[in-house]
């Protein structure tokens, strides 16, 4: 996830709203956190194409909106990996609904009986990100090599780590890593 400077991201974000065809539309959810307003950036599953179409369909009968943090760019919020065993192809959406985002994990690009884990109020994450105070979304997720894992201190007497876990992160604060070992997920250190 790429990490710039926050006026800088919004003020492009502002002047070049996310390309999208026709059947897409991005949702923007306003609220307020305590006496902060919030406005969180929402992009339908149609707007990743390279999603296999069973997921992409069973994200959108769910209802799912990808949440994007307010530092994207792109869309972001879908990732692909090696994240059940090594060689494995795997996918990772977070999905909000009703307020809430869940790490919905689909097993070797099958959309049949994905895993829900690190479910969150969208609210948690919810940060102050340029001169109005309004607060934007703060919460991403990346696949993280094993290596990557390994080298953290606090995680090497989990491993050996032989595949990919999934960063999540609150953005500029802190991160953990999702990874799944012996038919369970393992929350480990992550690097911010």
């Amino acid at each position: 996830m790429r990490r710039l400077h926050k006026f800088v991201v919004w003020t492009a974000l502002i002047a070049a709203p996310f390309i999208a065809s026709a059947q897409e539309s991005e949702q923007v959810l306003r609220g307020h956190k305590g006496d902060q307003s919030y406005a969180f950036r929402m992009l339908p599953p149609a707007t990743f194409t390279e999603l296999p179409a069973p997921i992409r369909r069973d994200l959108e009968k769910r209802r799912c909106l990808i949440p994007q943090s307010y530092e994207a760019r792109m869309p972001e919020n879908v990732i692909h990996g090696a994240f059940r065993e090594k060689g494995s192809t795997d996918w990772v959406a977070l999905c909000s609904q009703n307020g809430t985002s869940t790490l919905l994990v689909y097993w070797d690009s099958s959309a049949a009986k994905p895993e829900e884990i690190a479910a969150q109020p969208d609210t948690d994450t919810a940060d102050p990100h340029d001169e109005t105070n309004m607060l934007g979304y703060a919460r991403g997720i990346d696949p993280v090599s094993p290596n990557v894992i390994g080298e953290t201190l606090v995680n090497k007497p989990y491993g050996p780590f032989d595949h990919d876990g999934i960063k999540d992160a609150h953005i500029e604060k802190s991160s953990v890593i999702h990874y799944f070992k012996n038919g369970t997920w393992m929350t480990l250190q992550g690097s911010e």
